[in-house]
């Protein structure tokens, strides 16, 4: 009886959620990785004030739907399990059971172009496709259905997207050959490391979208509140304070629909703000992950997306910031770790956006920051060796997330000494050159920096400025496609900086994030 009210009220043109379809939240699908060690919320809509049950493996709860048909219960946490269960959802004659669920960890993995690369393209990603068959490895890829390449969009396409339908998807599925071409190259090696290291299910899900700026990527709420923000948040495709290059891509992706507006509504986009935390991040909620790994800034990095002059840091980083501070909100989870990849080497002006992204990852509780000044191409915005990207990220999570202090990251500025005509820059541990070591420089009062001479002392790097002049200032791979030759030992870069002479009272040191992890292990 439910099932053929349910069909006629549809084919009276009434939505599915009015009529009172039973329904599971947008992540609970066949081989989903559920999240271990963290309260687990399943949700849904049902008719209105009808009682659900919900089962998962043996544990079972009841619960009634409230009078808008939205219901929700919660599971005590679980131990990583790779041994697959069943949930199923039941209200009246209705019923939902998806199938084969673990418990392992889960990451999101967002950002644009750069995080979108998929495997099949990558350096060795043929050959990693061919060779991932890994039924505890799971991803969960979720593909915009506009895409942001230089075409216009057919009006009638646009009229059918919205943000409930933006994504496409095929749903979780265990890593193969099937499954792995078209997902993040990224996402893949940063899961596969996790694989070996920790022993347990590992899920991945991606919603990068190539281009995006962080403005898409914010709630909005957070613009709204904004003085600065909200005022391009009906009419961003023509405001000068939007990104440029996104403004002139979206203005050739709409040129349809500017030309004969079929309604009296914004133009649906993916680079517009908010797009795609409504379509994604949203929709996700609550589904609990154990952080975020974040590949943007291409988009805001310069005036024009492009050649053109640096964005001020200070606007970026109070873009970058709220991102985070926003999405941890999402998650109701203050500490929520959130790691990201610095910048790369290419023919534009990125380092004011790789300092913003350093002065983050040192003052930010809970984040780090991947270094990849040496995996990058002069010329080409999309390297395509994404594998020491991904394994750098999962570095971080095994070392800041997992506990894992053995495991080392890049080693990280820790002090500048100014000693009249030479600097002393100190790390957190030995440094070595890959060859002649270079790409310091140092200034004086005038602010003109000039290539200095560097000599290595394990921790240390002491740098004699060329005139003799009183440092003020030293700076290290400043440039749009640097010579990066100091690392540690192992080989891992250290990133651009630029430092200025300042009281040591100002030079904070890197709060270390709370170390979470999984229980049991097993392969």
């Amino acid at each position: 009886m439910m099932k053929a009210l349910c069909l006629l009220l549809l084919l009276l043109g009434i939505p599915g959620d009015l009529a009172g379809a039973l329904k599971l939240g947008f992540p609970f699908r066949d081989h989903a990785v559920l999240q271990a060690g963290k309260p687990l919320p399943v949700w849904g809509r049902a008719e209105s004030a009808a009682e659900v049950l919900v089962r998962l493996g043996e544990r079972e709860k009841i619960t009634r739907a409230r009078s808008d048909g939205s219901w929700r219960v919660e599971f005590a946490s679980a131990d990583p399990s790779g041994v697959g269960v069943s949930m199923l959802v039941r209200s009246g004659e209705s019923e939902i059971v998806v199938n084969d669920l673990v418990f392992g960890e889960v990451w999101v993995a967002s950002g644009q172009s750069n995080m979108r690369w998929r495997l099949r393209d990558c350096v060795g990603g043929p050959e990693a496709v061919r060779a991932g068959d890994d039924a505890r490895l799971r991803v969960w890829d979720l593909e915009g259905r506009l895409p942001t390449n230089a075409n216009p969009y057919p009006v009638n396409l646009l009229k059918g997207i919205n943000e409930s339908n933006f994504y496409e998807t095929k749903g979780w599925q265990r890593a193969g050959p099937k499954s792995l071409g078209a997902f993040s190259g990224v996402g893949y090696f940063f899961a596969k490391r996790l694989r070996q290291e920790l022993g347990v299910p590992v899920g991945v899900i991606h919603l990068a979208v190539g281009g995006s700026p962080m403005e898409a990527h914010l709630p909005p709420g957070t613009l709204a509140a904004h003085p600065d923000w909200r005022e391009f948040a009906d009419d961003w495709w023509d405001h000068p304070d939007y990104p440029a290059w996104c403004r002139g891509r979206a203005a050739l992706n709409l040129r349809g629909w500017f030309a004969d507006p079929p309604e009296e509504r914004a133009p649906v986009h993916p680079f517009a703000p908010g797009f795609l935390w409504k379509a994604g991040v949203s929709r996700i909620l609550p589904f609990p992950v154990r952080g975020i790994l974040w590949y943007q800034g291409e988009s805001n990095a310069t005036v024009d997306g492009g050649t053109g002059p640096a964005v001020g840091r200070t606007i970026n980083r109070e873009k970058f910031e709220s991102l985070i501070r926003s999405w941890r909100k999402g998650w109701d989870e203050e500490s929520l770790p959130f790691y990201f990849v610095q910048l790369p080497g290419l023919n534009r002006d990125w380092e004011e956006f790789r300092e913003m992204q350093r002065e983050v990852s040192r003052e930010v509780p809970g984040t780090g920051m991947v270094v990849t000044i040496d995996v990058g191409h002069p010329t080409n915005v999309h390297p395509r060796d994404k594998r020491p990207v991904g394994d750098r990220l999962a570095r971080w999570a095994l070392r800041g997330t997992y506990g894992r202090k053995e495991v080392l990251v890049s080693p990280e500025l820790r002090g500048v000494d100014f000693q009249g005509a030479r600097v002393v820059v100190s790390f957190d541990r030995q440094v070595v050159s890959k060859g002649v070591l270079a790409g310091f420089e140092s200034a004086g009062e005038d602010g003109v920096f000039r290539k200095a001479q560097a000599m290595l002392a394990g921790r240390l790097v002491v740098v004699e400025d060329p005139l003799g002049r009183e440092v003020k200032g030293v700076r290290y791979a400043w440039a749009d496609h640097p010579v990066a030759a100091l690392t540690g030992p192992e080989g891992l870069p250290v990133g651009p900086f630029w430092e200025q002479e300042r009281n040591e009272k100002d030079q904070g040191e890197r709060r270390e994030p709370q170390v979470v992890g999984p229980g049991n292990q097993m392969n």
